[in-house]
């Protein structure tokens, strides 16, 4: 769960942040080997799992510091972004979703769960959620250069199935949660990342910084154990997903630089036209 950490520790997360994106400018590294890459037109960009025949997730996290880019992440005034966590079934096109978002005059943070669109891999291939009701906000007002903490945490087990949506803007020390009750799920995919409707508006190279992703991690029901990372094998399979135009040239993108230890990465995103 979701903690308030130490101030020493805030500050580390947010001077790491700062170094993954700077570093990432320069020419992409590799990702940790094994990672794939899959490429769609809009939904989501950034790293997901995929259950491996053993895996059903339950439980995803994520640290950022609120960037001015945000606000046109993907080039369009009207096709609004999201950027952070979720959780998803992607044969029923179900997912719970979790992020910072800029609505046109301020940053809010908007959780929900409900049907994505009818795509190959809704997962990574909608957007945001819409269906059976949009996005909710939480009451938190994160400013430019704001750090903050996101989890989602699915409860598969008892009588009474819930998703929590936890989220902690430590620097202005405000946590906030809400819990749904729904029927029993089955979350095959976990994902970290940009989510949009559309992405068309992006001119392609990825170079642009977009965000940086600190403490990222994924768990599933029967773990024993709290994984500080996304990149575990033996457990899932993990792929990175970039948005691509029309004519396949990469518009979004962590260029690769997943580090070795697979709990932090940086976004990219092409010039926007406003």
């Amino acid at each position: 769960m979701i903690s308030r950490r130490l101030a020493a520790a805030v500050l580390g997360g947010a001077v790491l942040a700062a170094g993954i994106t700077a570093a990432a400018v320069q020419p992409a590294k590799a990702d940790p080997s094994g990672v794939g890459v899959t490429q769609n037109a809009a939904g989501e960009a950034g790293y997901y799992a995929n259950d491996n025949g053993q895996t059903r997730f339950r439980d995803v996290r994520a640290q950022l510091n609120v960037t001015n880019q945000i606000k046109n992440l993907n080039g369009s005034a009207v096709n609004l972004g999201g950027v952070g966590v979720e959780l998803c079934d992607p044969n029923i096109g179900y997912a719970a979703q979790l992020g910072v978002q800029w609505n046109g005059t301020a940053f809010v943070v908007q959780y929900g769960h409900g049907n994505l669109g009818n795509m190959a891999d809704p997962c990574i291939q909608s957007g945001l959620v819409s269906n059976p009701t949009p996005l909710s906000p939480l009451a938190i007002h994160p400013v430019t250069g704001d750090h903050l903490q996101f989890e989602i945490f699915y409860q598969p087990t008892g009588r009474h199935h819930f998703i929590s949506f936890k989220v902690c803007d430590t620097t202005q020390d405000v946590c906030r949660q809400a819990e749904v009750h729904v029927s029993a799920k089955n979350f095959y995919e976990a994902g970290i990342g940009v989510v949009s409707n559309s992405g068309v508006q992006l001119t392609a190279p990825a170079l642009n910084p977009l965000v940086a992703f600190t403490n990222c991690s994924f768990n599933y029901y029967s773990s024993t154990k709290n994984f500080n990372s996304i990149f575990e094998q033996a457990h899932w399979e993990l792929k990175r997903s970039d948005w691509v135009n029309s004519s396949s040239q990469v518009i979004m993108s962590s260029n690769g630089s997943l580090d070795a230890a697979g709990h932090a990465f940086a976004m990219f995103n092409g010039s926007t036209s406003i």
